[in-house]
C-alpha cells in the first residue's frame, strides 16, 4: 500500500535534482526524502473526510470538545489530548451504507498509544470506545475494606483507624472506571508518627503471579491521580495467595516507588498493609419487624455449592458461609416488613459494597427444622439513602421484592422445593422409622456403601463365637427411638432359647434423626452423625412400598436435590439407595412404625357449659370443662 504511494514522489524529487551540482542535489535530495518519508506515514493513516470537523461529547463527567483533521492525521480535543495516528483499520460493511467504521491506533506523546473504536452513525453523529491503558482491579482489589498501614521508616507504628478505608466499589453513574480503579484513604493516627492523611485514587496497570521463596504472590501494579513527581505515581504491590488468616484478613506489600524489586516478602515491604472485609453502612440495617420467635438460635443450612452456620435473633439473620478451608463469607439481613410468612430483608454482605432487599419465605417450624426459600434481590436505588424509610416506601419494596413471582429465579419454574434450616446442635426426635430391619445397599461407587467397622476400643475381648449366620441390620427400637443403627455384618446366631447372643451388639453407625416432614407427597428426614466423615448432616427421601418393605435414598449432603426420589443412586447429588424389608426376632422387642411426615396443627378445643338460663358459667361445670378439654388434648397427643 505504502509503495503505490510513494513512486508520484520519487518521480518528483527525481524531477527537481536536474540542473543542480552534485553536492547540492545530495543536500537536497536528503531532506526531501526524509520530510516525504514523514509525509509517507502520515499519509498512510488520515482519517475519513467526514470524520473531520468539530465534535462534543462527555469525557468522564466532563464537557469536552474534540477537534479532528482528516489531512494531518490529528485528533485533539481540550481536556490536554493531541494523539497523531499511527495505524488505522477500516472495518468491512456488512450492508451497502454511507461512512466507514474504523480502529485506530493513536499516539498520545512518547510511547503511549491509544486504541480507539469509531463507530460511524450520522453526518453529524460518531460513536467511538477509547481502550484505556489501565485494566481490571477486579481480580486484584474488589469490594469495601478497612484497612491498617504500618511505614519501614521514621519510627514505624501501626495506624489502625477505622477512616483508613478502601472502597473498590462500581456505582452507576460515577465518573470513573470503577472497575478499573479504586479510592484509598489514608487517616492520621496521634500516637503514630509516620501516618498521614491522603485521598488517593490508583488505577490498575495489571496483575501478574510470581514465586518468590517458594511460595506463590500476586503483584499489582498501580498508578495515582495525582500531578506530583512521577516516579511516586506508580506503585507495586505484593500479597500472598491463599492467605490463612484466622480473621480472614488480607496482608499486602506496597512499594514506595514503582519498582516492584523492593518487595521481597510481606514483613519487609516499604509499606506494610493489612486489609479487613467490612459492611456497607446504611440506615436500612435497623429493624422494622419480628421474626418468629421460635426460630431464633443457631442453624446449619446447606447451600447448592457451600454449607452456612446461621444466627437467628428477633430481628437479623446472620449467615458465615465456607467458601474454602480457609476463606469465608459474612451476611446479614436485617427485617424491614412482613405479611404472612413473607419477610423483607435488607441484605449486606461484608466485604461487598452493594445494599439490596431480598425476601424470605419462611415455613412453620416443625420439630428441628425450619423450611424457607429466598427470592431474588433488589438493589436499592442511588437515592435511597436520602429517602425517608417510611411506610409507603417499604410497601413498595414489599409489593416488588416479596411478590410470589419474585420468589422464583424464573417465573415458569413452578417445580421448586424448599431449603432447609437445620438446628445446630441438632435436637434428636423420634425417628419416622422404626423396627428392625435387613437391607440391601445400591450405589456406584463403593465408598458410598456402609461397611463393617470398630468404633473405637472395645469394652472386652471377643470371645470368637462362631457366628452361623451373619445379616445386614438397621433398627431403630424402644431403647431410643431417636437412633438408627445400622451394622452391615451383624451376627444373626442366637442360643438355644431364641435370644440374640449378642456378643459384640454394637452397631456400625449410628444416625439420630433431627426431623422430617412431607413436601410435594414425598418424604424428607434429616440425619446427623457425628463420625460421617463428608457430611454431619444427611438429607433421606423415604418411602414404604409394601407392608415389609421401605426404600431410603440418601443424599452426599444435607440437602436433597430437587429430582431426588426414594430409589435414587444415579442422581447427581444422590448417590446411594437402600431397600429395607421387616426382620423382627421375638425377643428384639422393636415393634415397626412408620410416619409419611404429614404436618398437622392440633387445635386446642374449649368447651364452655353455661347452667339453662345461659347467664352465668358455674364454677363446678368450669372445672368439668377444664377436665375434658385436658383429657381430650392429651388423647390427641398420644
Amino acid at each position: 500500500m505504502l509503495e503505490e504511494d510513494q513512486s508520484p514522489h520519487m518521480r518528483y524529487e527525481i524531477y527537481w535534482s536536474f540542473g543542480i551540482d552534485a553536492k547540492t542535489s545530495r543536500r537536497i535530495s536528503h531532506r526531501l526524502i526524509l520530510l516525504l518519508f514523514i509525509q509517507v506515514l502520515h499519509a498512510a493513516c488520515k482519517f475519513p473526510s467526514y470524520y473531520g470537523g468539530s465534535w462534543y461529547h462527555r469525557l468522564s463527567g466532563l464537557d469536552t470538545d474534540v477537534e479532528i483533521s482528516p489531512r494531518r492525521g490529528k485528533w485533539v480535543d481540550n481536556q490536554g489530548g493531541d494523539r497523531d495516528c499511527e495505524d488505522s483499520y477500516e472495518h468491512p460493511k456488512q450492508e451497502v451504507s454511507e461512512g466507514a467504521n474504523y480502529t485506530m491506533l493513536l499516539a498520545s506523546g512518547g510511547n503511549c498509544f491509544i486504541c480507539i473504536d469509531v463507530i460511524y452513525r450520522s453526518p453529524y453523529i460518531l460513536q467511538f470506545r477509547q481502550v484505556s491503558p489501565s485494566m481490571d482491579c477486579i481480580d486484584s482489589i474488589e469490594g469495601l475494606f478497612q484497612f491498617s498501614y504500618e511505614v519501614d521508616q521514621g519510627g514505624g507504628g501501626v495506624c489502625n483507624d477505622s477512616r483508613n478505608i478502601i472502597q473498590a466499589c462500581q456505582t452507576p453513574g460515577s465518573p470513573n472506571y470503577d472497575n478499573k480503579d479504586f479510592l484509598m484513604t489514608y487517616n492520621v493516627c496521634p500516637d503514630v508518627s509516620t501516618s498521614f492523611k491522603a485521598s488517593i485514587r490508583y488505577k490498575c496497570m495489571g496483575s501478574w503471579v510470581a514465586y518468590l521463596n517458594g511460595q506463590v504472590y500476586t503483584f499489582v501494579g498501580l498508578k495515582d491521580d495525582s500531578t506530583g513527581v512521577i516516579q511516586d505515581q506508580f506503585k507495586c504491590l505484593m500479597t500472598l495467595r491463599d492467605q490463612r488468616s484466622a480473621d480472614n484478613s488480607i496482608s499486602w506489600g506496597m512499594t514506595r516507588f514503582g519498582d516492584c524489586r523492593d518487595l521481597k516478602s510481606l514483613e519487609s515491604s516499604p509499606y506494610r498493609i493489612v486489609l479487613r472485609r467490612i459492611a456497607p453502612q446504611t440506615k436500612y440495617m435497623l429493624p422494622q419487624c419480628t421474626l418468629p420467635g421460635n426460630i431464633t438460635g443457631t442453624w446449619f443450612t446447606q447451600g447448592l455449592q457451600f454449607a452456612s452456620d446461621v444466627r437467628i435473633n428477633s430481628t437479623h439473620i446472620y449467615y458465615r458461609t465456607m467458601l474454602s478451608q480457609f476463606d469465608y463469607e459474612e451476611t446479614w439481613f436485617s427485617c424491614q416488613a412482613n405479611l404472612g410468612t413473607r419477610y423483607l430483608m435488607t441484605k449486606v454482605v461484608v466485604g461487598r459494597c452493594e445494599v439490596s432487599f431480598t425476601c424470605f419465605d419462611l415455613a412453620p417450624r416443625h420439630q428441628g427444622v425450619v423450611r424457607y426459600r429466598v427470592g431474588r434481590s433488589t438493589k436499592l436505588p442511588l437515592d435511597a439513602e436520602k429517602r425517608t424509610r417510611n411506610e409507603r416506601f417499604l410497601t413498595d419494596s414489599f409489593m416488588e421484592t416479596c411478590s410470589w413471582q419474585w420468589l422464583t429465579f424464573a417465573r415458569e419454574n413452578v417445580d421448586w422445593k424448599y431449603e432447609v434450616l437445620i438446628q445446630n446442635p441438632p435436637s434428636p426426635v423420634t425417628c419416622p422409622i422404626g423396627g428392625r430391619f435387613s437391607f440391601t445397599q445400591h450405589s456406584h461407587d463403593f465408598y458410598q456403601l456402609y461397611d463393617t467397622r470398630i468404633r473405637g476400643v472395645t469394652l472386652s475381648p471377643r470371645n470368637q463365637i462362631s457366628c452361623l449366620h451373619n445379616v445386614s441390620e438397621i433398627k431403630s427400637c424402644v431403647a431410643d427411638r431417636s437412633k438408627l443403627e445400622i451394622d452391615a455384618w451383624y451376627c444373626e446366631t442366637v442360643d438355644f432359647s431364641g435370644k440374640p447372643i449378642g456378643e459384640y451388639d454394637e452397631p456400625d453407625h449410628v444416625l439420630t434423626c433431627v426431623g422430617f416432614w412431607l413436601e410435594d407427597m414425598r418424604s424428607y428426614l434429616i440425619t446427623y452423625d457425628e463420625e460421617d466423615a463428608v457430611s454431619k448432616y444427611r438429607c433421606w427421601v423415604y418411602e414404604r412400598i409394601s407392608w415389609t418393605q421401605l426404600a431410603l435414598s440418601r443424599a452426599e449432603t444435607a440437602r436433597c436435590p430437587k429430582d431426588q426420589t426414594a430409589f435414587s443412586y444415579r442422581t447427581e447429588g444422590a448417590r446411594f439407595y437402600m431397600e429395607l424389608t421387616e426382620a423382627e426376632r421375638l425377643f428384639d422387642d422393636c415393634p415397626p412404625r412408620f410416619d409419611a411426615g404429614f404436618v398437622v396443627a392440633k387445635p386446642i378445643t374449649l368447651y364452655r357449659l353455661f347452667d339453662g338460663s345461659a347467664s352465668a358459667l358455674q364454677p363446678r361445670l368450669l372445672f368439668i370443662a377444664a377436665v375434658i378439654t385436658i383429657a381430650v388434648w392429651f388423647g390427641v397427643e398420644r
